[in-house]
Parts: C-alpha cells; structure tokens; sequence
C-alpha cells in the first residue's frame, strides 16, 4: 500500500482547486460577451465556418461600399443625358418652328443666338466631372474630354466596378458613343454583271467576270487604291470619328442655316437632331439597366448579411440558460473544493493521535 504524503495531498488539493476556478473563469468570461467560442478549441468546425463567414462581410461590406459609389455616378451620369435630351428637344422645337419661311432674318438670327448658347451649355454638360474626374472621357477621366470646336479627346472605354463576386458594372460613357452618331459599316458596291436578268449563270462564268476585272487593272490604279485605303486606314486609326456628325455638329449646323436664313437647310438638320435624341434615349436605357443590376445586387448582398449573421449567431452565440445554470453549479463546486481542502490542510497528526 501507498504512502499518502502531506506534499501530495496539497498537490492534490492545488489541481482540483486550479482545475474549477479554470472552469469558473472561462464561464465568466463568455458571460460577459455571451460567446460560446472563446478560442479555435472551443469549437474546430465551427471556427472554420466563422471565419468563412467574417471573410464573406468584409467582402460584401467592399460590395456595398461599390454599390453606393456606382449608384452616384450613374445618377449623375443619368441627369447629365437627361439634360442633353432638354437641349436636343429645345433645338428640334427651334427648328421645327423655323423650318418654313414665315419669319424674317431678324427673328432667325435671334433664334440663332439661342442655339448658339443651346451647344454652350451642351459643350459644358460633355465636361461635367464626378469628383475630380470626367465623366465622359472614358479611362481618360483627368482630360478634359472636348474642346471648343466639339472635338473628342478621350477614349471609348468604360470604367467597371465589381458589385458582387464576378459581377462587374460600367459606371461612365465614352463620349464617342452619346455625342456621336453610331458606326455604321461601309458596303462594298455590288458589281453588275449586265444590264439583263441572268437565269443560269454558273460559277465558271463568275470566275471569268473577276478574272478580267483583274486583268484590267494597270501597275497605277493598284497603287493609287492602296494609297487611297491606307490614308483611310490611318486616318480611322489616328481619329475614328473623323467625319462623324455629332450633337455638336448638329446643334452648329443648325445655326449656321438659322443665318443664312434658308429653311431647307434648317429641314435638313431634323432628321439628325431626330438621331440624337434616339441616342440619348438608349443611353438612358443602358443607364437603367445597369441600375437595376446595381439594385439587385445590393438587395442579394443585403439578404446574405443577414443570412450569415442568423448562422454566427447560431455558431457563436452562447444559451444564457444553460450558460449561467453552468456557472452556478461551478461556483458551488468551487466551494465545495474550498471547504473539502480546509478539511484536509487541518488535520495535524494530533488529530490522528487522539
């Protein structure tokens, strides 16, 4: 049989006293903040799925902070198109009402002095800035996008910002694509083979025909064709809206027939101011669009948040019941540990003697 020291029975004593007021303590401690998990111990699955979900709200805290920002400027964006479309319609009214010869030069060239300012406040409206930055200019968003003469100085890219994993929204316009007229692809004249209807024409005889129209070009028309396609290359390349009308072309060109006094020229304007608002009018569309894309992410991300903090709650959260019933009974047998040790430390060897 054993011996049973003094020195073991302290030691004894100093675990068993040691080990309840751990316990204590790490009650007390998710008392104060009602958290179940205090360290990665406490629960190994259930940290993993904590910090999943912390990584999940930074992100959409990110997505949010994106989401206002594309709002703003859409709706800046999207009240500049407005007052572009106030303008155009202003100057097709203008025209419309002049596109007869009732009134003298007199009241033209005040109406041209209308106009006149019409393309100022446009010119001004196509250098609006967000910030510190244009709106119209494309990446180019610290050059002033048009000069004084309507000429376009930025580039036909769109700044995108990502509202939701993957998703990415533009939040500008190119100027090039709302000031002027869309590209439209040149056709290549159709060649005829003659006058008369052909019924059987085989594919030989198609050959042949190319065959002798290659024939009959001389060492000097192929070179001027190709000097000729090389300077509309270049020229495409250096500025690909050369020769483009533009609302500021338009809007200047309305003028200038208000002057000369010729109500031809004025009819002549409405079908392209007719093209403007038409463009203004789908820009106002993609702005829409990419709006309610903006607003259903920031419903989506809003949802999640909400999600996920119901799922911590359930992971981290501590039941205050059964948390402070635990705390009573550790308590109690912390006390118990005191008395039972106050008992033991004690007992002298008298005591045995008696």
């Amino acid at each position: 049989m054993g011996r049973v020291s003094e020195n073991s029975s302290y030691n004894a004593i100093n675990y068993s006293v040691g080990r309840t007021k751990s316990k204590l303590e790490d009650l007390q401690v998710k008392g104060s903040n009602l958290k179940r998990i205090q360290k990665p111990s406490d629960d190994p699955i259930g940290n993993v799925d904590l910090l999943a979900i912390r990584s999940k709200n930074i992100d959409a805290s990110q997505y949010l902070r994106n989401l206002n920002y594309a709002k703003a400027q859409l709706q800046f964006t999207e009240n500049a198109v407005e007052d572009l479309s106030d303008i155009i319609n202003k100057a097709k009214e203008i025209a419309i009402g002049q596109a007869s010869n009732l009134f003298g030069d007199e009241v033209r060239e005040g109406v041209a002095r209308e106009v006149e300012q019409l393309r100022k406040q446009a010119l001004s409206i196509a250098n609006r800035r967000f910030g510190n930055k244009y709106i119209f200019a494309g990446h180019k968003t610290l050059t002033r996008p048009f000069n004084e003469d309507g000429s376009y100085n930025g580039d036909k890219n769109q700044t995108r910002i990502e509202v939701a994993k993957d998703v990415f929204v533009p939040v500008n316009f190119s100027g090039g694509d709302i000031f002027f007229e869309a590209h439209t692809p040149t056709k290549l004249p159709k060649i005829e083979i003659n006058d008369s209807p052909v019924k059987d024409f085989s594919i030989e005889q198609e050959n042949n025909k190319i065959e002798e129209i290659e024939f009959n070009r001389t060492p000097a028309s192929i070179e001027q064709e190709e000097k000729v396609q090389e300077d509309f290359e270049q020229k495409n390349i250096t500025n690909p809206l050369a020769g483009k009308s533009s609302l500021f072309s338009n809007l200047e060109r309305l003028n200038n027939a208000l002057l000369t006094g010729s109500h031809e020229l004025v009819q002549d304007i409405l079908p392209e101011l007719d093209k403007d608002v038409d463009r203004l009018i789908q820009v106002r569309t993609k702005i829409g669009s990419i709006r309610n894309t903006v607003d259903n992410a920031e419903e989506v991300i809003e949802r999640e948040k909400l999600i996920n903090t119901e799922y911590r709650s359930k992971i981290e959260d501590a039941d205050v019941a059964e948390l402070y019933t635990d705390l009573s009974r550790q308590q109690n047998v912390l006390n118990a540990s005191y008395k039972a040790s106050a008992q033991l430390m004690n007992s002298s060897l008298l005591n045995f003697i008696k």
